[in-house]
């Protein structure tokens, strides 16, 4: 495999990636999803079920922490959708 572009390539997006693009953007969702895996990573770090072995605990902490950390930048603060005229 090769790492160049291809001119001619096409992307497909599906309806449902375009809602959770639209979902990402609106105000309060992405910081209500972080609110979600925090409490995850709560379960999985205080309450953990004793069927994992710590390996495959600390498998699920990173996950969560790292889709925690990526979601972030996708938070929109109410300023910026006041600013820009969108939803008050």
């Amino acid at each position: 495999m090769n790492n160049e572009t291809q001119l001619d390539a096409t992307a497909f997006i599906t309806p449902e990636i375009l809602q959770a693009v639209k979902d990402l953007q609106r105000r309060g969702y992405v910081p209500m999803l972080i609110e979600h895996l925090e409490e995850m990573l709560d379960f999985f770090i205080e309450d953990i079920c004793t069927d994992l072995n710590n390996d495959q605990k600390l498998e699920h902490i990173q996950i969560l922490r790292s889709t925690q950390k990526a979601l972030k930048p996708f938070a929109v603060s109410e300023w910026e959708v006041d600013k820009e005229g969108g939803e008050s």
